[in-house]
Formats: structure tokens, sequence, C-alpha cells
């Protein structure tokens, strides 16, 4: 096998490293996989490493089974398939031989999801919590496995969480220890104890350290910028006695703090592996010059990094566009014309994906699809008018419009505490089938129906329907949602989801687009027909040829994709980069996410930063472009304006 003939000078180098600790800093569309898979061969083939002494580890198990496999074909060889894997399964499989070094039987259950939260659930019960008012079990299970990753201190995660929230750390820290004491009588461990577990094995015991030391002696590691704080001591645990450790990734694209992930294992890597040599991949295959000369100006304003500038193969193509247009709905038009016009010249809308940073940013643009039926699908979860915290904000406006809305009615109040279906659906009998919260003796009779336990929550809310009667809120439906908002639903998004930061801002822009709707009749009217409108679109995305479908996704799930063209939505200051995240912790993450959605981009990239947004009090906001668009030199933008 000729490897110099199947790579450039810097995967062959890379390729070819010699034993002990390397880093492969691999940037966006240089060959990434390319170059880990024909180190395995090159291990094989050239150094005499047999395959099964070789441990590729992944956040996926198809990455590691589709590289092991393109391996396996350079080599005609079988590699260690049984072992490589993502760090759970790679974890899975060493406690299923020495899990009774840890306190548990080797025929350990695992728990999923549901599990889990049921289990979660059993244990709030058992101790008397309120389901009402106690975190949600996704929640606090999201909570713990992010301080097991970052090994932190619970005790100090917990009180930054729930600092605002109407429940004691303590009895949080309690549920937690019956959580663990249970799993244990029970013989299970969740997700998150099997890294934890797995790295207590192979740090508290030598003789079994030593033996997989010596069973692997060379550990591969792919997208070293995702690990966190734990990931990476397994890895130094494994290889601790050779040093045999190959890590590639890309610094420039570290965007998943929020979920545990510290790239500063990455950046800190030689300082953690004494001798550890450094190879640069910086040769890319993906886009157009001007492209990723788009993507370096940007990124050079991040002060942590690898220095390491994208240098294009590819010949000079169209320059990336700022599309200037006037508002959100405007946005959206502009991209549907623009799609039909690289359809015309050969471009698939399959081909073309648009990328945002929030969801609330792709709100208009799903509407605007749905009326002009352009089948699409949202890659990173359900349509905007579908997720949980939109319908309940919107039930409020609902109830109000129509008292005899049953739905309307339960949806809301469920939300509080110690009220379920069967308890809902009993108070709107005794009512007569119609809420009426606009009438003040229905208001006292449905304030005294409730339990004990909602009382509270109620009272929270109550003002907002008084105050709809009194100062004529019918005609601003954004006041309504505001008011539920602040008075209720925000504590209650704290301690329900786990994601509550980016619902949050969700409801914001929520708040605001309903400054385009001059009644909450008129806003709900246009929200139930253009969601249907929607539903019809998404069945005809189902049955229409995969080449006519446009993709819609945030950026952090487009990461490792690529489209030939690419659209970035509301590419303006306080949104993206996001205002709430910059005043939290800077701009660095922002600056890398940004980063992510222009390398995705093939042959055509579009920054759309409209000029104004109507706000909630009846002004208009004028939009800045964001500062990573004043940081592109003008010569790599092409700005175009007028599309109102």
């Amino acid at each position: 096998m000729n490897f110099k003939e199947a790579l450039n000078a810097e995967q062959y180098a890379a390729v070819t490293a010699p034993d002990g600790p390397a880093l492969v800093v691999a940037a966006a569309g240089t060959g990434k996989t390319r170059t880990l898979i024909y180190r395995l061969a090159w291990l094989v083939t050239e150094r005499g490493v047999e395959p099964w002494e070789v441990l590729l580890l992944t956040f996926t198990n198809k990455a590691a089974s589709e590289m092991l496999s393109r391996a396996e074909e350079l080599v005609q060889r079988r590699f260690n398939s049984g072992f490589s894997g993502t760090f759970h399964s790679f974890a899975n499989r060493l406690l299923r031989q020495h899990a009774d070094r840890v306190g548990f039987g080797k025929d350990f259950s695992i728990l999923d999801a549901d599990d889990a939260k049921k289990l979660m659930r059993n244990c709030a019960d058992e101790l008397g919590m309120d389901k009402k008012m106690f975190p949600k079990p996704d929640v606090l299970l999201s909570l713990f496995g992010v301080v097991s990753g970052r090994q932190g201190d619970l005790r100090a995660a917990v009180e930054e969480r729930f600092e605002h929230a109407e429940v004691e750390v303590a009895d949080i820290l309690k549920v937690q220890a019956l959580y663990t004491e249970k799993k244990r009588t029970t013989n299970t461990m969740d997700f998150d104890d099997l890294l934890i577990y797995a790295h207590a094995l192979l740090s508290e015991h030598a003789d079994v350290r030593a033996f997989y030391q010596d069973a692997f002696r060379h550990v591969l590691v792919d997208e070293y910028q995702d690990t966190n704080v734990l990931q990476a001591a397994m890895v130094r645990q494994l290889v601790s006695g050779h040093g045999n450790l190959m890590v590639v990734g890309d610094d420039f694209q570290s965007i998943y703090s929020w979920r545990g992930a510290d790239f500063r294992n990455f950046l800190d890597f030689a300082g953690a592996y004494e001798g550890a040599a450094t190879y640069k991949l910086q040769t890319n295959y993906r886009s157009t010059p001007q492209i990723l000369e788009t993507a370096n100006a940007v990124i050079a304003g991040n002060p942590e990094q690898f220095q390491k500038e994208l240098r294009a193969v590819r010949g000079a193509g169209q320059e990336p566009r700022l599309a200037r247009m006037r508002d959100g709905s405007s946005q959206a038009r502009f991209i549907i014309e623009e799609v039909r016009r690289l359809a015309r010249e050969g471009v698939s809308a399959s081909e073309c994906c648009v990328l945002y940073r929030s969801h609330f940013h792709a709100m208009e643009l799903q509407m605007e699809l749905a009326r002009e039926q352009v089948p699409y699908v949202v890659t990173s979860g359900v349509r905007f008018f579908e997720q949980a915290h939109i319908k309940d904000c919107c039930s409020v406006l609902r109830l109000i419009a129509n008292p005899a809305d049953g739905l309307a009615f339960s949806r809301l109040v469920e939300l509080f505490p110690k009220v379920g279906a069967k308890t809902a659906q009993k108070i709107f009998a005794k009512l007569g089938g119609r809420a009426n919260v606009l009438h003040g003796e229905t208001l006292e009779q449905l304030g005294s129906l409730l339990p004990a336990a909602a009382q509270e929550s109620w009272q929270a809310i109550k003002p907002i329907f008084v105050a709809y009667r009194e100062e004529k809120l019918e005609e601003d439906p954004g006041e309504v949602i505001f008011r539920f908002n602040k008075a209720f639903y925000g504590a209650y998004m704290a301690e329900t989801f786990e994601n509550h930061r980016f619902r949050g801002e969700d409801v914001d822009g929520l708040i605001d687009f309903t400054v385009k709707f001059e009644s909450v009749e008129n806003f709900l009217a246009e929200v139930a027909l253009l969601t249907n409108l929607d539903t019809d679109a998404a069945a005809k995305a189902e049955q229409t040829a995969d080449e006519h479908i446009l993709r819609l996704s945030t950026v952090h799930q487009a990461k490792g994709l690529e489209w030939k063209a690419v659209f970035v939505l509301f590419v303006n200051e306080e949104m993206f980069p996001s205002k709430k995240t910059v005043e939290e912790q800077g701009d660095s993450e922002e600056r890398r996410l940004f980063y992510v959605a222009v390398t995705r981009a093939e042959d055509h990239l579009y920054l759309c930063a409209p000029m104004v947004r109507r706000q909630r009090d009846g002004g208009i906001q004028f939009l800045d472009p964001s500062r990573f668009i004043e940081e592109i030199p003008d010569e790599f933008l092409v700005e175009e304006k007028g599309f109102f």
C-alpha cells in the first residue's frame, strides 16, 4: 500500500507519526476521518501492530463502525470491533468483565432514559417530594450527568442551577443519594454510571489497568475536543503505561460546553502528555476559497486556539452573500426564492440547508414555507409551534379566546402542582364545560376547585385574566404571554426542562413575533391555520422525492455535515452571537459556532441579517449586523439589499 500517494503531505505526516502521544489538529473539511482510517491501516501494515491491539474511541458507534470497516478493506484483516466504539460502549464491555471490582454484578442492567427517569421519580415520591414542585427527573439526570462528566462539585452545581427555585438543595441531594443506592441494590446502572465506574475500575485497580494497557498498544480518539474531564481521564488511564495515544479533533469546532465538553482537554494536550507531537491538517477539500476566507476571518478573533488557517484545494467560486432584508418575513421570502433559483441552476433543495442559532430564529421561515407549501424537514427537533413550551404559552390565549376549549384548559392547569389530566377534566366539568376566565365569579370558582398545592401557581397567573379584562389586552397577545412567562412559566421551565435557557429564548422570540398581529383572535387563527398547513407540508415532505425537501437545522445539530448551499439566519448582534451567552461567558464559543455554520457550505453561503424587528411595545428595533460580519473583510462578501 502506497500511503504517500493516497494522502496529502499533512495527512501523511499524521498517519505515519511515531509511537507516543500525538495531537492531530484537523480543521473542517481536511480529511480527519480519512487520516484516522489510514492511521489504523498503517499501524497494522507498517508497524506490525495486530488489529485487535488497536482501540478506537468515537462519539457514535456508527462512526467507529464505518472507520473500522474502511480500514479492514485496506488491510484485509479484522479490527477490534468489540471494544472499539463510543466511550459508553467501551465502558460497558469493560464492566461486563470486572463489575464485581466496583460493587456490581457482571450481569448488571443498563437503564435507558425512560427507566432512569422512572427510578428518579420513584425516589422523589418515596421521600415525599411534591411532583409538581420538585425538579423533573430529566432535569436532574442531565445536571448529574454534566457534573459527573466534569468531575465537579454536585452541591455547588445544584445550588447554582436551582438558585431561584422553590426547592431545597438538601432535598435534591437526598433524592440523588437514594437514586444511587437503589441502582446499586438493583444491580443497575444508567449511562453516566458506565463512565463513572469504568474510570473507577481503571484508576483504582492496577492489575485491571495494566491488563488493558497491554491489550491495547495503541489508542485513537476521534473528536477529542468534545470529550469531558471524565472521558479524558479514562483515556489517560488506558495509555499511561505506553503513551501510544493519537487524538484527533478541532478546537475551532468545540461547541458543546453546555453539555459538559471541555475543549481544554484539546488545548492542553501537550501539557498533559510530555513529549506530545502536534500535526495540523489545514488543506480543505470541501469549500471554495471565499467561504474559507470568511471562516478564517471570524475565528481569528478567538484568543485561545491552535493557530491554523484553512487552505482551499478548490478553485475560486461565488463570494458569500450578505443579504440585508427588512425583517424576518422578508428573510423567509428571500430564502424561498433563492432556493427555487438554485434549483433551476441544478442545486436541488435537498442540497441546501438553513441553519440557525436558536429555534425561534426559524419561526417566520417555517410559517412562510407552510404558506408556500414548500416541503421541508426540521432535522434538529420538532417544528416551532409544535414544541411543548410554545403550546403551553398559547394555551393561555386559547382559553381566553374560547372558554369552551377543554384541551387548552387542561394544558394550562396541568402545569400546576397536584393537577393531572383526570383532575383537570373534573374541574372543567364542574365549571359546566366553560372556563370563562374573564368572568370574576368563574375565576373565584376555579380557584376554589383547584387543590391546595396548586393555589400558589393559580394566584400567580390569576391577575393576568383580570388585567386582560380591565386593561383591554385583547389587542396585545404578546403582553399576555409576557406576563404569563414572568409570573409563572419562566420559573416552571427552569424546574422542568434541562434546556430551559434555550426554551426561554424561544418564548421571548414568540412574544416579539406576536406584534405582527392586531389581536389575540387574529394571532391564534393564523397560528392554527399555518400549523395545519405545516402538517400538510410535513406529509407532503414524506411523499416527496428527497431532492425536493429543504433541510432546516440548528448549527449544533449540523456539525459534521455539509451542503452545497447554506443559509444562516439572523446573523445580527444579540442574536448570533446570542446576547445571553455573551453576557454569561463571552463570545468565544459563539464564534466557534459561527465557524461551524460557515464551514458547512461547499459552494454557496448566505449570511442573512435583517434590518429591523418589531417589538412588543409597538416600536421597531433596528438590528445591527453581527460582530462576526463586521470582522469579515469587504472583499470576501457581496452585500445585497432590497428584499422587502
